[in-house]
């Protein structure tokens, strides 16, 4: 069967769409893949020459007149493009992340009467999703969102985890350490801001970098397609040399995890299935701007669950005594465990999205 994968726009719209193609392949079945036109689509993209990605126009959404303009104009351009796309592909469904991508090759699978397959990682839906929604033969969505009426009663809704790339797979920490050229000894502070970084997690980390190796820590930080690449050494009073790393992107996310003790990160959906993944200690820095305000909500889940530290971008003075506390033994230790009853609820998300797209298909 041949499955349009409509995604991209930020690498937590790619990066499950990667994880449901590289099970399709493996399967027999087609799953090409249309992306924005994003740099950052394009980096990860590079580094999966077996998969096929076709860039669609596109702009995201602002009530503002001229950044509405150019939203239309640009999907427009999208919706056409899509639709020779789907034609030329003879593509039998469509699966939808969301963003802006998702809502042009949706429109154009409605149009041409192809079945529509959405995926919801965050807690609270995007636009795209909530707008292509009533017309979606399957939903997946977060488990804790099954607990709510509306999901739990209608079958259209699955609840089902975030997909993760085949070669997202956790190793040992000195194994990551040696592979990152990184020293085995001491902790390691990691900063993720998501794929286009932030420049606050950035200005913290080189603003701390002496207290950081005064309490036996190295530092990476990733900071956005803006940033360049960086690597500096600092020294404790005993003088001890400890490593801070600021890197633009990386696509050894498993490594870095891998090889830190905490980490200070956004809660999109895909940083937090990754933390899960390795479980890691972590503390969640929610975007305060982001749509809904769904990482808000995706953090406080996180918290509940003893998973995380959440802590308001308006707080950052705190987060060094927080780091300070995550990296002991013993709170380290409980939330890994918790991190670990996750990981075990979430299960095989995109192996589940597959089979149910695939028995739904052949039903059809």
């Amino acid at each position: 069967m041949r499955i349009l994968i409509a995604c991209g726009g930020t690498g937590g719209h790619l990066s499950p769409g990667i994880a449901i193609a590289q099970r399709l392949s493996e399967l027999g079945h087609s799953g090409p893949m249309a992306i924005s036109e994003k740099g950052v689509d394009g980096r990860l993209a590079a580094d999966y020459g077996n998969l096929r990605f076709h860039p669609i126009p596109g702009s995201g959404f602002s009530p503002r007149p001229v950044l509405l303009m150019k939203f239309l104009w640009n999907g427009l351009h999208g919706f056409f493009r899509a639709w020779k796309l789907l034609k030329r592909e003879e593509v039998d469904a469509v699966l939808a992340f969301g963003g802006f991508t998702s809502l042009w090759v949706g429109l154009a699978a409605l149009f041409q009467r192809k079945p529509i397959y959405l995926h919801e990682s965050n807690l609270r839906p995007g636009k795209a999703t909530r707008l292509l929604g009533p017309f979606a033969r399957r939903a997946f969505f977060p488990p804790p969102l099954k607990a709510r009426r509306r999901y739990r009663r209608n079958k259209k809704f699955v609840a089902a985890g975030y997909p993760l790339r085949r070669d997202f797979v956790p190793v040992e920490r000195v194994e990551a350490r040696r592979a990152l050229g990184l020293p085995e000894s001491g902790r390691l502070l990691l900063l993720v801001g998501g794929s286009q970084g932030a420049m606050m997690l950035t200005r913290w980390m080189v603003e701390r970098e002496l207290e950081l190796a005064a309490h036996g820590f190295h530092g990476i930080c990733l900071t956005g397609p803006g940033g360049g690449e960086l690597e500096r050494f600092r020294r404790d009073k005993n003088g001890n040399r400890w490593t801070m790393r600021y890197l633009p992107f990386s696509g050894a996310m498993a490594l870095l995890y891998s090889a830190a003790d905490v980490a200070v990160c956004r809660a999109g959906a895909g940083t937090l299935a990754e933390l899960v993944a390795v479980g890691l200690p972590n503390v969640l820095v929610p975007y305060p701007f982001s749509s809904g305000n769904h990482q808000l909500a995706n953090g406080r889940t996180m918290e509940a669950a003893g998973a995380s530290v959440l802590l308001p971008q308006d707080r950052m003075g705190e987060l060094l005594d927080i780091v300070r506390r995550l990296a002991e033994p013993e709170r380290a230790k409980a939330m890994t465990l918790a991190l670990g009853h996750l990981r075990a609820e979430a299960g095989d998300a995109a192996q589940l999205i597959v089979d149910a797209i695939l028995e739904n298909l052949r039903r059809r």
